[in-house]
């Protein structure tokens, strides 16, 4: 993806970040924020609307951050655990319901004498990941649910972590919401910014160090792939040709006899 492109995912991504914030928290911080704007004390009303701007802007960050993080560990983990990795997503999602739903939420709210005021964010969680997953898999080739649902249950998850530590539910309630709609405005938004990046690309008949890259990468794996195919050739053939050796080696001895 070209710099412009990157660019601009980063700067629409923290533009979702700062609205859902804003939007929700002008809501949730009525007494506190909302109020100054009805009774036209409006220097009181912009530091705090500033505020809440900022604050989403920064959710929108870590929020990016961790996408960033999650496109490393993705192919990492391939190339670790190869077949296993889906399995592997499986149990560090499962963990990560477990961990939002008991050890976090649960004990937080019986200590709160309020568990369903807590335990409500993990449901969220877990139902948008899956929403969002099963949308991405349906508008995707391959098969890619498990992958999405492991970005939007566990990273995110990893991503709420600083935001949700505390007993505010009115900081509970602009985080949740921004990280889980920049998270799943990423993971599907980005290829097409790629796609569109490539297309820009070609018109302009750009060819970029990566491009070059890429292309030598798809012909040592083109080369690899006609060498592999050429062995198990040879291999089928000298099979062959020993079966035969030892079939007419048979019928001479029988001959003999």
């Amino acid at each position: 993806m070209t710099s412009k492109y990157l660019v601009k995912f980063y700067f629409v991504t923290l533009m979702i970040g700062a609205v859902i914030t804003t939007a929700i928290s002008l809501i949730t911080e009525y007494e506190t924020v909302t109020k100054y704007l009805f009774q036209g004390q409006f220097g009181d009303f912009f530091a705090g609307f500033i505020f809440l701007v900022g604050y989403g802007l920064l959710i929108a960050t870590v929020s990016q951050v961790v996408f960033y993080i999650y496109l490393f560990i993705h192919p990492l983990g391939m190339g670790i655990f190869r077949k296993a990795w889906p399995y592997v997503q499986i149990l560090l999602i499962m963990y990560a319901v477990f961990d939002l739903f008991y050890l976090r939420f649960r004990q937080v709210g019986i200590d709160h004498g309020s568990t369903w005021s807590f335990v409500w964010i993990p449901i969220i969680i877990v139902v948008a990941g899956v929403g969002f997953a099963y949308y991405k898999n349906k508008i995707t080739k391959a098969n890619v649910f498990i992958a999405s649902a492991f970005f939007m249950i566990f990273m995110t998850s990893l991503t709420l972590l600083p935001f949700i530590s505390v007993e505010e539910t009115n900081w509970i309630y602009r985080s949740v919401f921004t990280v889980i709609l920049t998270n799943a405005y990423q993971l599907i938004r980005l290829p097409k910014y790629i796609e569109d990046s490539q297309k820009e690309k070609e018109e302009r008949g750009r060819i970029t160090r990566s491009d070059i890259n890429e292309q030598k990468r798809s012909d040592l794996k083109k080369e690899a792939e006609e060498k592999r195919t050429k062995e198990e050739s040879q291999i089928k053939a000298r099979e062959k040709m020993g079966y035969k050796n030892k079939t007419r080696q048979a019928v001479k001895q029988d001959k003999k006899k």
